[in-house]
């Protein structure tokens, strides 16, 4: 008689599932490169991963920023470098004008020529774009952000992007600061024009117009409409020329004209000739000449909200000249430092996600040499569990009776 082991079948089909399922296991982890093949294999491991991914994903996220940002600060740089460059040598032939103070006509309208052209070659730098994106027009970046004039049309907000947590360069910069512009135009619309592109026009202007001298003046930042345009306000200048100091009172009903007849006719007046400078712009702005070129002139106002309140101190063409290449040649060096921060970044970038990734791959990736010997291990096992079971299948009482 035959008397089946129903626990000894339970127990069998218990081991082999068992088995079956480390082989299929093994064999997959093999098949794949990968030790866990679900999340349930290894909970922990699982999240450790998936937090790493999610880094890595950020830092290429902020390697792409590096890239779309460094191709704008190199054209950035590269537009900056070009109008220092034409500064620099502008600046040797206005100092030759200055020096000389005497030229021909034919010499005249070379010179006028070549102060146009620069200025022309410094706004089209100005208006650089890459793509159709205008670098220099902050968040107004679809039109230019200089006009013909050379006057800032564009916005003083900046874009910016994230390169690593807490560092972001900018994709577009503020014309208005980048590019050294200064006040400029009617007192009561003033604009803010490229302060080189300013002076080379001013130059431009006097040589046309023929009186050199004027070239050693100072002009007031902004002006009038026209030279009887009244003042509209009450205050007394004080002229400073040298060492030498004098006064002049204005009223709100003086007009340009009047102030600067009232200027010249001081008695105390040291050797300062005003007079009334129109600019290529059509601005009527106040101009102050001494007969010694080489003391400095400024102005000063008793009323905080009088004249240079509307118009602004009054600049030597040269001087209004460097504070502009001055501030540029300044924002050119910020630029370079933004592109050294993505030179110091990017390789940390590199490293940072290499290190992830192996750590990844630590937690991911199957070790094919112990997998393999698992599987090796795990199938003698099976086969021994078959031999076992095929040996003690058909066991019967019956056959130990005889």
């Amino acid at each position: 008689m035959r008397i089946p082991d129903i626990s000894f079948y339970d127990n069998f089909i218990r081991n082999n599932n068992i088995k079956e399922s480390k082989i299929a296991k093994y064999t997959k982890q093999i098949a794949s490169g990968k030790k866990i093949l679900a999340p349930s294999d290894n909970t922990i491991d699982t999240i450790k991963a998936q937090r790493l991914r999610r880094i890595n994903q950020t830092i290429e996220a902020y390697n792409r920023n590096m890239d779309q940002v460094n191709t704008v600060l190199d054209v950035a740089e590269g537009a900056l470098g070009n109008v220092v460059e034409a500064g620099m040598e502008t600046r040797t032939h206005i100092i030759q004008v200055l020096n000389t103070g005497v030229m021909d006509a034919e010499d005249a309208e070379v010179l006028s020529d070549y102060f146009t052209s620069m200025r022309n070659y410094i706004i089209k730098q100005a208006n650089i774009s890459v793509g159709d994106t205008r670098i220099f027009g902050g968040v107004k970046s679809q039109s230019d952000p200089f006009d013909d004039i050379g006057y800032y049309q564009g916005e003083e907000r900046e874009t910016t992007v994230p390169v690593a947590r807490g560092v972001e360069l900018n994709t577009t910069f503020n014309g208005k600061e980048y590019l050294g512009t200064v006040k400029s135009g009617f007192w009561d619309g003033t604009g803010y024009k490229i302060g080189i592109v300013k002076a080379l026009d001013d130059i431009t202007k006097i040589i046309d117009d023929g009186d050199l001298t004027k070239l050693h003046a100072y002009f007031s930042e902004t002006g009038f409409h026209s030279n009887t345009e009244t003042i509209g306000t009450s205050g007394t200048l004080t002229i400073n020329y040298g060492g030498s100091s004098f006064s002049v009172s204005y009223s709100n009903t003086d007009t340009l004209t009047d102030l600067v007849n009232n200027i010249n006719s001081a008695a105390t007046n040291p050797g300062v000739k005003a007079f009334i400078f129109v600019d290529k712009d059509g601005v009527y702005r106040l101009g102050l000449k001494g007969q010694d070129t080489s003391k400095k002139i400024s102005i000063s106002d008793s009323n905080p909200t009088g004249l240079i309140a509307k118009t602004g101190n009054v600049k030597a063409i040269l001087d209004e000249f460097d504070e502009s290449f001055n501030k540029i040649s300044a924002y050119r060096s910020k630029i370079g430092t933004q592109i050294n921060v993505i030179e110091d970044l990017k390789p940390q970038n590199e490293f940072l996600k290499t290190e992830f990734s192996n750590l990844i791959s630590k937690f991911e990736d199957a070790d094919y040499a112990s997998t393999i010997s698992e599987l090796e291990k795990t199938k003698v096992a099976y086969q021994a569990l078959l031999a076992s079971f095929n040996q003690n299948k058909d066991l019967s009482l019956l056959n130990f009776l005889k």
